[in-house]
């Protein structure tokens, strides 16, 4: 009679962090987009009498917890399933599937405060997008039984998007912008504004790794595509 081996007493954690990660988006994007708008901005002026000064500025601190939160679980839930040793299907179905609704839904809330900005509504779009084409590739490749392994440059694609998503926030809980710049949150200060100063390093930053990101998710959804199309087995992923 053979032996089996016993759970971790806490097997479960792993996947209720990814779960927890999903559940806090809806949270996240009221707490990033909210103190930005108008609305918000107008009853701060009814109250506090300051224009383009929004005196929710606590959501946007409550925005920067949730996000470090996503990504410190992002890391965590991994972590944990490694090291007891309790990977299981259903999470690694489910970690990619969070990280991609984290990122679309901080993209686009981005993109809403940003008013379409086009300099991040392209990079936003090619980003989105993508993730989405690889998914039916990725369905493609499951049909075909075609293996696939995550690369290191798919690590990098990943955080340069977390990061420029970080910075942005982080730039929210600043209302510097407000002031400065004639009010309301400014999405594109003037390319004069000294790099030195927060409101110009942390959107030139921003913008730099927002890019940098869809950059990377163009060549390696392309690549692919191209080992899918082929049949390669096994295939790498760049996701």
């Amino acid at each position: 009679m053979s032996e089996t081996t016993p759970r971790h007493k806490y097997h479960w954690l792993p996947n209720a962090l990814t779960v927890s990660r999903i559940l806090l988006i809806p949270v996240l994007v009221w707490a990033m987009y909210y103190p930005q708008s108008d609305f918000a901005l107008r009853v701060s002026f009814d109250r506090v009498g300051k224009s383009g000064t929004s005196d929710f500025q606590w959501m946007s601190w409550l925005a920067l917890g949730l996000f470090v939160f996503c990504m410190v679980t992002d890391f965590l839930d991994g972590y944990f399933a490694r090291k007891w040793n309790i990977t299981s299907d259903f999470g690694r179905m489910l970690d990619p599937i969070a990280d991609k609704l984290l990122v679309a839904a901080g993209l686009i809330t981005i993109c809403i405060i940003a008013k379409g900005a086009f300099l991040v509504l392209i990079p936003a779009l090619i980003i989105i997008g993508r993730d989405i084409f690889v998914s039916g590739i990725r369905e493609h490749a499951a049909n075909s039984n075609i293996i696939l392994s995550p690369t290191k440059l798919a690590k990098w694609k990943t955080a340069c998007e977390m990061l420029a998503i970080l910075i942005l926030i982080v730039s929210l809980v600043f209302p510097m912008g407000a002031t400065e710049f004639g009010g309301g949150w400014v999405m594109y200060p003037p390319l004069s504004d000294p790099l030195f100063r927060p409101v110009g390093f942390l959107y030139y930053a921003f913008l730099s790794l927002l890019w940098l990101a869809a950059i990377l998710s163009a060549y390696t959804g392309f690549h692919y595509f191209r080992s899918a199309m082929r049949e390669t087995n096994p295939i790498t992923e760049f996701d």
